[in-house]
């Protein structure tokens, strides 16, 4: 049962996410997305659109991650720590002062290849936004808060 809450809310909130990027953003700017996929639309989500996939992707992921391990394990608050500070360092490295700098020890480091290409990209092109920060901090409290709240039930059903 808890990993079908946890698998269900994370799926869920990635839909609501995936949203975002096919109804309200360019499709030159989505990395992983097929141009032929997104349906611009205008803003179905308004000012939320602008901040809810730096929610969503900790929140989402720690879910995810929670919910693939045993189920006798204990609850991985440390994912939601983890994919807290993976999406608060990428938009760091959006920082105009770190962009430039980062980009090139991207390349120094491992080459010239796509994913080095797109790396660069995200941190020459993306845009450093404190909402960014405060959504992913809020995504990852979230995560850790229902993984709490599903773990305490499952623990009572299991008394």
């Amino acid at each position: 049962m808890r990993r079908a809450v946890l698998g269900s809310a994370a799926c869920l909130a990635l839909l609501l996410g995936s949203l975002v990027y096919l109804m309200e953003r360019d499709a030159a700017h989505v990395a992983l997305m097929p141009a032929a996929a997104t349906l611009p639309i205008g803003p179905v989500f308004g000012a939320l659109g602008q901040w809810l996939p730096s929610f969503v992707h900790p929140f989402s992921f720690s879910l995810l991650w929670a919910a693939a391990r045993p189920p006798e394990a204990p609850p991985a608050y440390g994912a939601c720590a983890g994919w807290w500070a993976v999406n608060v360092l990428f938009e760091i490295g959006q920082h105009p002062n770190l962009n430039v700098p980062l980009a090139g020890f991207v390349k120094d480091t491992f080459g010239d290849g796509r994913a080095t290409q797109m790396l660069m990209g995200y941190f020459l092109r993306g845009t450093f936004d404190r909402g960014d920060i405060v959504a992913a901090t809020a995504g990852a409290m979230a995560a850790a808060a229902l993984l709490m709240l599903v773990c305490r039930k499952a623990e009572s059903n299991a008394r």
